[in-house]
């Protein structure tokens, strides 16, 4: 059983037992929790909940995942199982590496080598050079940082084509840093806690121009800089949109089933106009793995965690939820090769989608180290 819904939401099972009358009784309830109300419908307003799937079978563990998993391929994910765009190998570095025009190059050169089939510049591109780890405040701008690449990100994307590989770039819409233009010109379109403060830099999507920037900027990205991979990103505190307030109707109401309806128009609009992009779900290296986001998205990171054993655990729980080909994991980077050899992180990441990561200096051959 699963409930597909990013925020917060619960599921019960309860077994009643007979024994008199030689009889028994299987019942769940599924429900959204958040504050209430949840939501003001109104007038001639149609609302669709949430869908719960579920099954019963008589078999095993194992048999319940497998016939879960099925489901999951036939009726939700927008990709079949057959389609090979879910199943490239993937590579990429980000702000904890060298992200240097020359160095990227390097890199991608090595993942070339490596077998791999899509090169993502993950999050730093937006910012100066030597400031890639300080991404929260330019994050927004949603441009590449001219001093970083002096004739564009387009020198990246082109190289990465002549090398064979698709080109892929991290993004996260749904948060503005305070850098960016649009944090300063729309203070309208940023959501407040539930004491009605003004949060940091969440988009609120609920504001239909905000969802309609977002949706435009996402659009002119993938364009302007060939994407055939996005990658998407969600840094955000629940505290910043289980808010209530009015939205027009006199009743005070929870914004976070509102703002969750807007965020699957958003990427469901977006697949339909860029079909052949990849999209990819990041959510803070491990969230929204629901069904409801992924029926939007091609595969899923589940954690940001790469270190032994927990990391063995963590893949382990969340294929049992997710199918192991839409589950993203990682081939050292993120200290997990101080924690497991390079055999077993291997091995981990064969049981999902795979991910490469770099595995050696920047501006060495892999099987030529210093």
């Amino acid at each position: 059983m699963q409930t597909a819904w990013s925020g917060g939401c619960r599921f019960a099972v309860d077994y009643n037992a007979h024994v008199e009358r030689n009889l028994s009784h299987l019942s769940f309830k599924a429900e959204i929790t958040a504050h209430n109300p949840l939501l003001v419908i109104r007038p001639g307003e149609t609302v669709t909940t949430p869908e719960v799937h579920f099954g019963m079978t008589e078999n095993g563990f194992d048999d319940a995942i497998n016939e879960m998993h099925d489901h999951i391929r036939r009726s939700v994910l927008n990709a079949p199982e057959t389609d090979p765009s879910a199943c490239y190998v993937g590579a990429g570095h980000g702000a904890d590496c060298d992200m240097t025009v020359e160095t990227s190059k390097a890199v991608m050169r090595q993942f070339a080598e490596m077998g791999a089939e899509i090169f993502i510049v993950d999050a730093g591109w937006e910012c100066p050079p030597g400031k890639e780890a300080d991404w929260y405040p330019h994050n927004g701008k949603n441009v590449p940082d001219a001093d970083r690449y002096p004739n564009g990100i387009r020198e990246l994307s082109d190289y990465c084509h002549s090398l064979g590989m698709k080109f892929g770039l991290w993004v996260e819409i749904e948060r503005l840093g305070n850098l960016s233009s649009a944090f300063a010109a729309h203070p309208e379109w940023r959501a407040s806690d539930i004491f009605g403060n003004q949060c940091g830099g969440f988009l609120d999507l609920t504001v239909p121009e905000a969802a309609a920037w977002a949706e435009e900027e996402l659009a002119r990205i993938i364009e302007d800089y060939q994407l055939e991979l996005l990658r998407v990103d969600y840094n955000v505190s629940v505290a910043n949109y289980f808010n209530m307030r009015d939205l027009g109707t006199g009743r005070t109401e929870c914004v976070s089933v509102r703002h969750f309806k807007a965020v699957d128009k958003l990427y469901g609009n977006l697949k339909r106009r860029f079909p052949h992009v990849i999209f990819e779900n990041c959510a803070g290296g491990g969230g929204r793995t629901d069904l409801f986001q992924m029926k939007n998205f091609h595969h899923t990171w589940v954690t940001d965690w790469q270190r032994a054993p927990r990391s063995i655990m963590i893949t382990n729980g969340l294929t049992m939820v997710l199918p192991p080909e839409r589950v993203d994991r990682l081939f050292a980077g993120q200290k997990g090769h101080i924690y497991g050899s390079l055999d077993t992180q291997m091995r981990n990441t064969m049981l999902t989608h795979m991910t490469l990561n770099v595995i050696s200096p920047a501006l060495e051959a892999p099987g030529n180290p210093r």
